[in-house]
């Protein structure tokens, strides 16, 4: 009778803990609503089911690669890596933030959000043939949360464990039922080949070609030049709806180059076939009708409804660095309209929000909304936050702008610094001597005409720049001071705001805070936004987010682009409905033959 007891409470125990038929399978999953796209959907509305296969797809890279694993912090991983590895999950790019079944057949959602589930595809290979099981998706986890990149290390805290219920369901149970993203999150996560990896040292750089499951394999390396990718025709998931018009290329051909003033001229000579254009001068000014016809290419702009704001970002740890009032100084020796003007041809967009150019951009003063997550924090932000909009300087010190000179040297003095012989010098005598590292030209010549502003305030800014993998290294270690950053954002900034903003790895080598913030502030800000029930309630915490780090100065908005523009060979082509958050390029095709026109999805969607 005992054993009877047990026996059954260790049942009910594990229905508990493991779910029940009483909870549906899902084949999607989205933040807040439902997805777009419904159970039976046939394709992408932005991909075209008939495009054709075949053909080969030529892409250049500055600088080199030492690896080909892109999920650890050591070496740099070559370009398309990414191609290798399915998730568990596919995000669609024409809505904030759903995802779809991919490795993953369905998905299991406790009610109360403290567990999630994946029932794993049966159909779903690996490359040699082996099929993914959930014990490869365990093992997954827990190799990139124990020897994967600091990103991956925290972006996981917030789960438990992980369990094999079955051999091809995964049980993943959380630390905390407030993170509504973490299933979502975990969707998104490669699956790694335990048969392959258990024996081998993951985070060490190397050619090895692994063992994969994606719909492209390597085909030939040659360390740090070139990579090639070969379509698996066999790729296991090539039928599914998330697939369907994607992946048409036979070959992804990745070029890579020393520097980019000789990347024009390779393409010209037909070396390879795309260019995301962000240098203006080369839009604006080398492009010609006749050139443009002559080499048989295509200019186009695509509009981007997710715009990315690159930033002047500081080392707060460096102790010139550490005071506000010297970081707020320097941004007045930015003037965005001169060299909008003269660099850029007026081709961007003044950037006074970390998410400028989208609805996550904080405007005007905090709204009731926003001051719920303000106002307790009233004795740590400053007054001008709750009363003032943001407003970026606009200086034009280099010619001569007297009123922003006048702020930005009060700024200096109210933080103990003072002119002596045209320098500021600080009270030990030292003077104001900042670095910065550029890796392109076109980031050497905006730095360059911040020195001369610089210059005017009695700062020296040496500017020096280095190839790119250089420049990652010295940034992954922290060894830097000023440096032209971007932080990436979705239309639904999630649990990645806490890697870019959070204490919590702050003085890790590989910490994606590479400004060193370190606010409680800011930690509880980040810490609410996987909290939020609803986009409105995720809007007011991402505004809250944006000003406190605007007016703590711990970077500079400078610019965002608010389109992609694109040069490609007139023997590409792509679907004419456009994802809205992303440049896809796996819907393009080679245009050797005309595929019929898309019909409308299978499915019926929400809107």
């Amino acid at each position: 009778m005992t054993r009877l007891i047990a026996g059954i409470f260790l049942a009910l125990v594990t229905c508990f803990a493991w779910g029940s038929d009483t909870i549906p399978l899902k084949h999607a999953i989205s933040l807040f609503g439902e997805p777009k796209y419904q159970k039976d959907f046939k394709h992408f509305d932005y991909a075209n089911p008939n495009a054709p296969k075949g053909g080969e797809f030529r892409q250049a890279v500055i600088g080199q690669f030492d690896s080909i694993t892109p999920y650890v912090d050591r070496g740099s991983a070559a370009a398309g890596s990414y191609l290798l590895y399915d998730s568990l999950l596919q995000r669609s790019w024409d809505e904030p933030l759903s995802k779809y079944g991919l490795i993953a057949e369905t998905i299991e959602l406790d009610p109360d959000n403290r567990w999630v589930a994946y029932h794993i595809n049966p159909k779903a290979r690996f490359n040699d043939g082996h099929k993914v099981t959930a014990r490869d998706v365990k093992f997954s986890f827990d190799l990139l949360r124990e020897k994967g990149s600091t990103f991956y290390r925290h972006f996981y805290d917030d789960i438990e464990k992980a369990q094999v219920t079955a051999p091809m369901r995964v049980l993943f149970t959380f630390k905390t039922n407030k993170n509504r993203e973490l299933p979502l999150i975990l969707g998104q996560m490669p699956i790694l080949p335990e048969h392959y990896w258990q024996d081998r040292d993951f985070p060490a750089p190397g050619f090895e070609v692994p063992v994969t499951s994606g719909p492209y394999q390597i085909d030939k390396i040659n360390p740090g030049r070139s990579i090639i990718y070969k379509r698996d025709k066999n790729y296991w998931g090539r039928n599914l709806a998330v697939n369907r018009g994607r992946y048409n290329f036979d070959r992804m051909v990745f070029e890579y180059y020393g520097n980019e003033s000789v990347l024009l001229q390779a393409m010209f000579d037909n070396q390879y076939d795309f260019r995301l254009i962000t240098d203006p001068t080369i839009w604006n000014t080398q492009l010609s009708e006749s050139k443009i016809k002559k080499h048989h290419l295509i200019q186009e702009i695509i509009k981007n409804h997710n715009p990315q704001t690159l930033t002047l970002t500081y080392n707060t740890r460096r102790p010139f660095l550490k005071d506000a009032r010297v970081r707020e100084s320097l941004g007045y020796a930015f003037n965005f309209q001169q060299i909008n003007h003269n660099l850029f041809f007026g081709m961007y967009r003044r950037a006074e929000s970390f998410f400028a150019g989208s609805e996550l951009a904080a405007t005007g003063i905090p709204s009731p909304a926003e001051l719920k997550w303000l106002d307790p924090w009233k004795k740590e932000l400053p007054k001008a936050l709750f009363h003032e909009p943001f407003k970026a300087p606009d200086s034009q010190l280099a010619s001569g702008d007297r009123l922003n000179q006048a702020k930005a040297l009060k700024l200096l003095k109210q933080a103990g610094w003072q002119i002596k012989d045209n320098r500021q010098v600080n009270a030990q005598g030292e003077p104001l001597i900042l670095n910065a590292l550029v890796a392109t030209e076109e980031h050497e010549k905006v730095l360059l005409s911040i020195k001369d502003g610089l210059s005017r305030l009695g700062i020296t800014l040496n500017v020096q720049r280095i190839d790119p993998l250089q420049m990652v290294a010295r940034v992954r270690e922290l060894d830097f001071e000023i440096i032209l950053h971007i932080y990436p954002h979705t239309p639904s900034p999630g649990t990645e705001q806490a890697s870019f903003w959070g204490s919590q790895t702050v003085d890790q080598p590989g910490t994606r805070n590479v400004s060193g913030v370190h606010s409680p502030v800011v930690d509880h800000i980040t810490q609410q936004i996987t909290s939020a029930t609803s986009r409105k309630e995720l809007l007011s915490l991402i505004h809250a987010l944006d000003r406190v780090l605007l007016w703590g100065h711990y970077s500079l908005p400078l610019w965002y682009p608010p389109s992609w523009n694109v040069l490609y060979r007139d023997t590409l082509k792509h679907p004419e409905t456009a994802p809205l958050y992303a440049l896809d390029l796996s819907t393009w095709w080679h245009k050797a033959k005309k595929p019929p026109a898309a019909k409308a999805t299978g499915g019926q969607t929400h809107h």
